[in-house]
């Protein structure tokens, strides 16, 4: 960031002439109603950055102490404001001049340190010269200013009404633009406007009538929508995020839940695979047991059979009718050899939660309506009377000036006139009506479709004749226009 240079500041010049933003010399200080001064690009982008969010802006805070100020004039164009801020021609003197000497005393190569200011010479005096400068007669009506009272100057600025063209005081009042304007714009703008008054006499009229008042009565009404409005906005941040919290704890709870339950039906499924694998494995090994003794058994009848030349013959008699006997008993036991296949469909029913289970979007339904409008939607409707011979397909109608409707039906190409809730009139026409509108007192455009296109006729008649808005005939009287558009 830049810094200011000190070597010919002291410490209070330093600070008003330091832009608060970049810290450098004032560049086209312009100065808000709180009276803090910022450089014209610093104020620009700072404006612009604040206001980028907003919709239509009406104003920014000061960047210094907050203070709300309103938008110069283009309310909603933001970029345009910084040029309409008022210059502080003080501190852009100050900027200039870059030390603390008299302006006078320097033209005569002297050097007086300065304790005054006059704003209409916007020049720094010492003690001696501002006593001489109220003394002098073409300077006595200058007000001069202390040093360390100059940061107050601006009030002073801010309080007269200048013309925006010349910047010179304003004395007329164009009632006809609703502007302030000097004698030059008097003669040159504004000579061909009807009325333009004196600022005196415009001001002493606003205070004479209730035009204040009627005008501060609508800005307080209007106030009173803005709280509302605000009011309401921040009771739909507060539900926004009650319910958003409410959501998110409900949709936690349920997680868990479903995890629990998720881990509960695994846990099931895995103590029933061991189940049925412990099981399955126990009567295996009983199995394989069984069949290692057999084995044995018939591996020992073998082996008796094989042993036959030392046995005696009585013994081999008798080996061989009990291993005859064992063995066809070994046979006649059915053991049965089994086939096992392990399969669990678990892995697929929990993938087709992970490919299927998708949660719904969540909703946020916004319906915007206009400062102080009426809310339809959540609106209580009474009726008021109920016409005759409108059931159907009534498409469309008008109310006219005298309170008296007009509905059109399309099936039955009938258009309907109604005075005091009362069926005054039914008129056949040539082609079913759609809707049928009032422009001015004796001008109606109907709509009809006919093929697939749209047909709007143009009727122009004397007021005293409304009731025969409905003739369908071409009659040079009423001198009707047909014009197709396309649907």
């Amino acid at each position: 960031m830049a810094t200011l240079g000190t070597d010919s500041l002291d410490a209070g010049t330093e600070v008003k002439t330091a832009c608060p933003i970049c810290f450098e010399y004032f560049k086209t200080p312009r100065y808000l109603p709180c009276f803090h001064t910022f450089c014209h690009n610093c104020l620009s982008s700072y404006i612009l950055s604040t206001c980028k969010s907003k919709e239509n802006p009406v104003g920014f805070p000061c960047p210094l102490c907050r203070q709300f100020v309103p938008a110069p004039s283009s309310l909603g164009e933001p970029e345009k404001w910084t040029e309409l801020i008022p210059i502080n021609t003080i501190i852009q003197a100050l900027c200039e001049k870059k030390d603390q000497f008299c302006d006078a005393c320097r033209r005569a190569n002297e050097e007086e340190v300065a304790t005054d200011w006059c704003g209409s010479c916007l020049e720094s005096l010492c003690a001696f010269c501002a006593k001489a400068h109220k003394r002098n007669a073409v300077s006595q009506n200058h007000k001069l200013v202390s040093k360390a009272e100059i940061s107050k100057i601006p009030i002073e600025f801010e309080r007269q009404a200048l013309c925006n063209t010349h910047s010179a005081p304003v004395n007329y009042v164009c009632v006809d633009h609703e502007e302030l304007c000097c004698a030059e714009c008097l003669f040159t703008q504004h000579r061909k406007c009807n009325q333009v008054d004196e600022v005196e006499k415009t001001a002493e009229c606003l205070l004479q009538s209730d035009t204040l008042d009627r005008l501060g009565q609508k800005i307080q009404q209007y106030e009173d929508c803005l709280v509302q409005a605000k009011t309401e906005g921040e009771e739909t941040i507060k539900y926004i995020d009650e319910t958003s919290d409410k959501i998110l704890e409900e949709s936690t709870e349920l997680r868990d839940k479903v995890l629990k339950h998720i881990t509960n039906v695994v846990e099931t499924h895995f103590t029933d695979l061991a189940k049925k694998v412990k099981e399955e494995k126990e009567r295996l090994v009983n199995f394989v047991d069984t069949v290692s003794d057999r084995k044995q058994l018939v591996a020992r009848y073998a082996q008796t059979l094989k042993e036959t030349e030392k046995t005696p013959l009585p013994i081999l008699v008798q080996d061989y009718l009990k291993i005859k006997q064992q063995f066809n008993d070994l046979t006649k036991l059915g053991l049965h050899r089994s086939v096992v296949e392990l399969h669990s469909d678990a892995s697929k029913e929990l993938l087709r939660i992970l490919e299927c289970f998708q949660l719904e979007e969540v909703k946020m339904m916004t319906v915007f309506l206009p400062l102080g409008g009426l809310d339809f939607s959540s609106a209580r409707m009474k009726m008021v009377c109920e016409l005759p011979d409108s059931d159907g397909d009534v498409t469309g109608g008008c109310y006219l000036e005298n309170g008296d409707i007009v509905l059109s039906k399309n099936s039955s190409k009938e258009c309907l006139y109604y005075s005091n809730e009362k069926l005054e009139r039914k008129n056949i026409l040539k082609r079913p009506p759609k809707d049928i509108i009032r422009m001015k007192p004796s001008k109606f455009l109907m709509s009809t479709n006919i093929n697939g296109k749209g047909h709007i006729e143009y009727c122009d008649f004397a007021e005293e004749n409304i009731k025969d808005l409905f003739v369908t005939k071409e009659t040079k009287q009423h001198k009707r226009l047909k014009q197709d558009i396309p649907v």
